[in-house]
């Protein structure tokens, strides 16, 4: 008789499996309400601009140093942009120039929006620019030994051509060479920090 009493008195000392599985799913969802929505494509707008926004600075640093004019052109076929150290400063590619070549983050391309520019404008390409020169057809920016640019220019990429707020736009003062990067957050253009 004794033995039964304790067994009887003797207090639970684990959970039990559905009182596992409730907690968890508690905690599962706290965490899809708390968690902000993540989406890689943005960050890969975002290295996509970052790369056209870094190419244009080392031309333009580029042209500074070495005292003679780059070439960068913008290949919307392939994705990618060609740099070309221009020493004889005729604006084609010479033989024995250096010519380099990057491609845009995986499945990023050059588009064109169909709302307004960071300038106000809708621009009429992804590459836009008043002065934009054509070399080995695909629109280029030409920087000078002083640091400045042959135009002002835009140039728009994106992951996907649906998604709006993917957009990211570079633009360059075609007088400094002075380069910015925009995103495009569903109602206007954001400069983005370095």
């Amino acid at each position: 008789m004794i033995s039964t009493r304790r067994r009887q008195t003797k207090s639970r000392t684990g959970f039990s499996m559905i009182e596992l599985l409730m907690v968890m799913v508690i905690i599962s969802l706290t965490a899809a309400w708390a968690l902000p929505k993540f989406s890689i494509a943005r960050y890969r707008a975002d290295a996509a601009g970052r790369l056209v926004r870094t190419q244009l600075s080392t031309a333009q640093r580029l042209a500074i140093t070495r005292q003679s004019n780059v070439i960068v052109s913008f290949d919307a076929t392939y994705n990618r942009v060609r740099v070309v150290q221009d020493n004889n400063n005729n604006e084609t590619i010479d033989t024995g120039e250096q010519v380099s070549y990057r491609g845009l983050e995986e499945g990023a391309k050059f588009v064109t929006p169909t709302w307004a520019g960071p300038n106000g404008t809708t621009p009429a390409g992804s590459v836009v620019g008043a002065g934009l020169r054509t070399i080995s057809s695909m629109p280029s920016l030409i920087f000078h030994r002083d640091g400045s640019g042959s135009t002002d220019l835009e140039v728009y990429v994106t992951m996907r051509d649906a998604v709006k707020v993917e957009y990211r736009c570079v633009t360059v003062t075609g007088s400094t060479g002075k380069t910015d990067l925009y995103k495009w957050n569903g109602v206007t253009w954001i400069r983005m920090s370095q």
